[in-house]
Formats: structure tokens, sequence, C-alpha cells
């Protein structure tokens, strides 16, 4: 049952991040870049600020591989609020990787389907061929595109979505069959 409720949940939030960048690719890519920074520095900050006050209670090791992670967390957040640009063009090379993935996981999935015998399989394979073909797609050319490629991969995600939420459907109706 976990498992079925974590691919659920998985297949909102495919259609959710989906019809969010389907819609609002600029607007969405800028303020991820501002709040994950934002986030970044805010805890880089904390960290080196506790490590100073602290500093002659604790002089541990992972003490000061937490001050290590502050400046290098402080810096990135930096680097996402200053770079954005850089940030977003490789968001889709990553992004793009999680479908194939996920896509190669659902193909696994209809390939066992066939093998015990249920006969939907064919539909899960089929939608994970496609997701596998977008995917492959995003990852082909993922710094010519701009707000189109963020609105192909809204697109990727909201089919992906859907695909994952017809395969739970199908596993649910083989369940009830046996």
């Amino acid at each position: 049952m976990k498992g079925k409720n974590s691919l659920l949940t998985a297949s909102v939030v495919y259609l959710i991040l989906g019809l969010v960048l389907l819609f609002f690719p600029g607007l969405t890519t800028n303020l991820f870049c501002t709040a994950v920074g934002i986030l970044l520095l805010i805890y880089g900050a904390i960290t080196i600020i506790s490590f100073f006050a602290h500093q002659g209670s604790a002089g541990s090791f992972s003490f000061q591989a937490e001050l290590i992670l502050g400046v290098i967390s402080a810096i990135v957040g930096v680097f996402f609020l200053t770079h954005p640009s850089f940030i977003i063009s490789i968001i889709p090379t990553i992004l793009g990787l999680y479908v194939v993935i996920d896509a190669l996981v659902n193909l696994k999935r209809g390939l066992d389907m066939h093998s015990f015998g249920y006969a939907g399989w064919t539909t899960t394979l089929v939608l994970s061929i496609i997701s596998l073909a977008l995917g492959a797609i995003i990852l082909w050319n993922p710094f010519g595109a701009g707000l189109l490629l963020w609105r192909i991969i809204g697109a990727a995600f909201v089919y992906q979505g859907i695909s994952d939420l017809l395969s739970i459907h199908t596993l649910n109706k083989l369940g009830r069959e046996e």
C-alpha cells in the first residue's frame, strides 16, 4: 500500500509541477532560483554565526565541518541569486534525466506485468516508451529552447503524472481481479 501511496503522491506532484511550468515558466524558474538562493544563504549565515557564537564550547571536527557546510551553502546561495540563468540552464538536464529514469522504471514495471501475464501491460509499456521519448527530447537540447523547453518539461511532467495515475488505476484493477 505504501508503494501505491508514494506513486500517487509522485503523480500528483508531477501534475502540479507540470501545470505550473507549462503556464508560468519564466516566473517559476526565477522564483525557484531566488527562493533556493535565499534559503541557502540564510542556512549558511545561521551556520556560520552559530559556529562563531559557540566556538569556545566545541572544537570538534564535526563542528568545523558544519562551518565549511555553512560557508559552501552561503556561496551557493549567492551564486543562485547572482547567476539564475546558469542555474536555469542546468535544471532541464537534471529534470530530463529524472523523466528518463522514471520512464525506465515504468518500462520495467510494464515488462514485469507482461511476465506475470497481466493483460494491461501494453498500456504501461507504451506510456513508458512515450515518457522515455519525452525525456530524451529534453536531454537532446536542454539549453536551446529557453522558456519553450520549460513548457515542454511541464507538458512532460503533466503527461508523466497522468500516465502514472493510469498505471495506478491499472494496478488497482488487476489487484481487484485476483
